[in-house]
């Protein structure tokens, strides 16, 4: 637990703690990337499914705080425009051949890739854009057996993130959420990172909860929606 952002409502702070977590431990805990950063020549990241809860979390991270390039993947015109207002440096389609479309940018390869729209699909793609000792990170379950052996050559790694591990296991360092939350809650403050709440639905009753439901199944939800009272 920690305070929500100050300069927030309810509503817009309630679109931030699960998808900030994952997020956070996501770039920061799985992936390792540097904060502060320090690499140079910068590090790129490419986000599969940059416009959704997570990743519109995961870009303004990235790009904001980590430092990083952020080539994020979105299909419509208005989630390409949601993705660069959130500071997406490229925008490539994830329903295309992105190695391809990489190369067209100049990009043969990136240091980490982040997974956050079906693993199955996007595993074969991702291995092979992933750069030597890079590192490929999912949230997204699969459904059949995942081919690690394309990593091997690249000696690159595959790791999961599960925002309830810590909480689920008991781990000695459950108190980092509430850490890392306060943190988000000074970055939004500060005007580095926004919420990302793209639709309030009030007040909670099954109508809207059958709406919100129908939204999240279309595929097509941009940030998150947010039930209120």
């Amino acid at each position: 637990a920690a305070p929500m952002p100050a300069s927030l409502s309810f509503e817009q702070a309630a679109a931030l703690p699960l998808t900030a977590i994952t997020a956070w431990e996501a770039l920061f805990d799985r992936l390792r990337v540097p904060s502060p950063p320090h690499a140079v020549p910068r590090k790129r990241l490419l986000v599969i499914g940059g416009a959704g809860g997570v990743g519109s979390v995961a870009v303004q991270l990235a790009a904001k705080v980590a430092g990083l390039e952020v080539i994020a993947t979105a299909s419509r015109p208005s989630s390409v425009a949601w993705v660069r207002e959130l500071g997406a440096h490229h925008v490539i389609d994830h329903f295309g051949d992105m190695q391809a479309q990489l190369k067209t940018l100049g990009i043969e390869q990136v240091d980490y890739v982040l997974i956050l729209n079906d693993t199955d699909r996007h595993f074969p793609a991702a291995a092979a854009i992933v750069a030597p000792q890079g590192t490929v990170c999912t949230i997204v379950e699969n459904k059949d057996a995942l081919d690690v052996s394309l990593l091997k050559s690249k000696s690159a790694g595959l790791v999961w993130e599960f925002m309830f591990t810590r909480s689920m296991y008991a781990t000695p360092d459950m108190v980092e959420q509430g850490r890392l939350l306060e943190e988000v809650a000074r970055l939004v403050d500060t005007g580095i990172l926004r919420s990302t709440v793209s639709e309030v639905l009030s007040p909670i009753n099954a109508a809207n909860v059958r709406k919100a439901h129908a939204l999240l199944e279309g595929g097509h939800v941009i940030g998150k929606v947010v039930l209120k009272d």
